[in-house]
């Protein structure tokens, strides 16, 4: 964080007021949660936390990495791997700010090399709160914002100089099947936006981009390795091969299977051929 613990108050402060009129991401729904669970996330503006620790399952310049797992999401993926706390909300502890910012400091005297917000997108005001508490007592781990790419640049805007690292998924090419398997309506356009605003603020060196293979080419790598690539060659990006058919993916034939491994290489000849530099492999 290059920001003071003051500075990212100041930031929490202009944040929550997004609350009212919620822009912090691309649905862009404009509700009041203030009073209660409203738009497409049906959130309201408390932070509810499914865990926290360190973490050895990252790319390999985050770890160990202090991961915080948050309750909730912008998206609303039918293949989650994580929709017990993601979509179903299930074993949630609502959180207060102090205790966040406690459970950072305690994951920094852990050893770990960062803190880790996964899903972040719908609760950013909480966070910033929880770090400017957790500032003002020393803390001073870099931040990555663990997210689905689907930002919006309003909630952006408010994190320069406060995270260092980027991970969003780049998860679909295709608007169509963002629509159908994530609710994502624009999805390509706003991960151009997000991955341009991220690469401005802390440069492609340190925004990580996630690709997860999905069956059939229905993610379309063809179309999203260029759309990286547009933003900068520079950026890295790691081809996930572990997705499985979990949550409602049975529902849909294109996703009811395991991804092949001669998809996986499809998709990291996609990124070679798009011209991208720094490409990681998950697993083949």
């Amino acid at each position: 964080m290059k920001l003071s613990a003051r500075e990212i108050r100041s930031r929490a402060v202009e944040a929550r007021a997004h609350y009212a009129r919620c822009d912090l991401c691309a649905h862009d729904c404009r509700v009041d949660r203030t009073h209660g669970p409203a738009g497409v996330c049906q959130e309201g503006d408390g932070l509810f936390l499914a865990g926290a620790g360190v973490h050895f399952g990252e790319e390999p310049r985050l770890v160990p990495s202090g991961l915080i797992l948050i309750g909730g999401c912008n998206l609303a993926c039918q293949s989650c791997e994580t929709y017990e706390f993601s979509l179903e909300r299930r074993g949630l502890v609502k959180t207060t700010p102090p205790e966040l910012a406690s459970l950072l400091l305690d994951l920094e005297k852990r050893g770990a090399r960062n803190a880790n917000f996964v899903t972040p997108t719908h609760v950013l005001p909480a966070l910033l709160e929880g770090l400017a508490i957790a500032a003002d007592h020393g803390f001073s781990l870099p931040v990555v914002w663990n997210c689905g790419g689907y930002e919006s640049l309003p909630a952006l805007r408010l994190l320069e100089g406060i995270v260092d690292i980027y991970l969003p998924d780049a998860k679909y090419g295709d608007d169509a099947a963002a629509f159908e398997l994530s609710g994502c309506k624009s999805y390509t356009a706003a991960l151009r936006e997000s991955l341009a605003e991220m690469t401005r603020q802390v440069g492609p060196e340190n925004v990580i981009v996630r690709h997860l293979v999905l069956p059939g080419g229905v993610a379309s790598p063809e179309k999203v390795m260029p759309l990286i690539a547009g933003v900068s060659k520079d950026l890295a990006v790691n081809v996930m091969s572990q997705y499985r058919p979990v949550y409602r993916a049975l529902r849909f034939p294109v996703i009811a299977r395991c991804a092949h491994p001669e998809e996986v290489r499809a998709a990291v000849s996609a990124a070679n051929c798009a011209g991208l530099r720094n490409v990681l492999v998950d697993g083949i």
